[in-house]
């Protein structure tokens, strides 16, 4: 799952829901069901790359995708 700016691991996310607390775009959704729970990327067209899902996931979960020219 990805966005122009960050990609999700859903692997290494833990279900804390930080990143969609500080996502001010709705760009972060989740999955929640009680034996399957993660972050998921709704809509990757909102995302304006301000990379605070990043910052605060201590799981690194998400991973900057570098700018091609």
């Amino acid at each position: 799952m990805r966005t122009e700016f960050v990609k999700l691991n859903t692997e290494k996310c833990k279900a804390c829901w930080k990143c969609i607390e500080v996502c001010a775009k709705n760009v972060i959704g989740r999955i929640n069901f009680p034996w399957h729970k993660h972050a998921k990327i709704n809509n990757p067209e909102n995302c304006s790359g301000c990379l605070k899902c990043l910052k605060i996931c201590e799981f690194s979960a998400y991973e900057l995708i570098p700018k091609t020219k």
